[in-house]
């Protein structure tokens, strides 16, 4: 066990923190891109497209915390190029990584602003959102194994999904009874990287120095903004961070010196 650290409150992401997406939100961009190459950019499918090397550059950028959002960004990218096949019109995936550079607004409002209303943002989200509720979902698994009732601190989340998308995520984790009151989610206004999830879950849970439990750079801007606490990385993405573990459970058994059972 490692050096108890002091806090008055634990707040989790859900995606790559709560749960394992690694075979679900990924996949749902994957899919539908290929499809929607063909279904709303009139284009044909000839390559892989979305691959683990896009998701590294984008889910580093900040701005990109909306996985349906990154794939109607991605088609739109591709539409702009005017190419017929999308091995020749989709963006390696350093190439992604110049054309985002100049990103530093909401990404919708720099879509729109560099290529234009060509892809129609709304089916795309519509195709992501049926990819993902009538079956990827069943593919994640929870990376924090114990009901959150045994966490010996008040308990928020702060998440870009939406209420549908937290149901589900709420059925893996079997966390029936978690009270909405204590999730930030997208449907709320708030969405990442503002650090105002974090103030408003720390007023609602009465604390002054959580540990905020994130894996992309949009987590890491909103913590920094938000300037209180202690913020610990999950999984790969932020090499940067200061204290970064492979496990959520790891790392809360680690920072509070305190054994999880389910």
């Amino acid at each position: 066990m490692g050096k108890t650290i002091l806090a008055d409150a634990l707040i989790f992401d859900i995606d790559g923190v709560l749960l394992n997406v690694e075979k679900s939100f990924p996949e749902v961009i994957r899919q539908c891109v290929l499809q929607g190459w063909e279904k709303f950019c009139g284009g044909i499918t000839d390559s892989e497209g979305y691959t683990s090397e896009h998701e590294w550059v984008l889910k580093r950028h900040g701005s990109f915390n909306d996985d349906y959002d990154i794939a109607w960004t991605l088609l739109s990218i591709a539409a702009y190029r005017n190419e017929k096949y999308l091995s020749a019109a989709f963006p390696s995936s350093v190439a992604l990584e110049w054309e985002i550079k100049t990103c530093d607004e909401s990404p919708v409002e720099w879509v729109v602003n560099k290529y234009g209303n060509i892809v129609p943002r709304e089916a795309v989200r519509g195709m992501c959102s049926e990819l993902y509720c009538s079956r990827l979902h069943l593919l994640e698994t929870p990376m924090l194994r114990c009901d959150w009732k045994a966490l010996p601190l008040p308990v928020g989340i702060y998440t870009g999904r939406n209420i549908t998308e937290w149901e589900l995520a709420k059925e893996r984790l079997q966390w029936p009874d978690f009270p909405l009151e204590n999730v930030i989610h997208s449907d709320s206004g708030i969405l990442k990287p503002s650090p105002e999830g974090l103030k408003v879950l720390c007023e609602k849970l009465g604390a002054e120095h959580p540990i905020f439990f994130g894996d992309t750079a949009s987590d890491i801007k909103a913590y920094n903004a938000f300037g209180k606490g202690l913020f610990v990385a999950i999984g790969r993405l932020l090499p940067e961070a200061g204290l970064i573990y492979n496990d959520t459970q790891e790392a809360v058994e680690s920072l509070l010196n305190f054994r999880l059972e389910r």
